[in-house]
């Protein structure tokens, strides 16, 4: 399938959110501190930004009950 300028536009804007995050918080240990302190929705935008699987279990771990 291929995208649409906008779906492209919108790819990279999602991609620079996560960018963002790993450069702020380059570590397991930083990202959980922050994580932990995160209210659901910052995690669950979090979790709409990235691609990969296994960061957004990693992420949803931090989702509070």
């Amino acid at each position: 399938m291929k995208l649409t300028n906008f779906q492209n536009f919108m790819f990279d804007k999602r991609c620079e959110v996560i960018k963002k995050f790993q450069q702020e918080y380059k570590t397991s240990e930083a990202k959980e501190k922050i994580l932990k302190k995160l209210e659901n929705k910052d995690i669950e935008f979090l979790i709409y930004c990235s691609s990969n699987i296994h960061a957004n279990i990693f992420y949803s771990k931090f989702l509070k009950k």
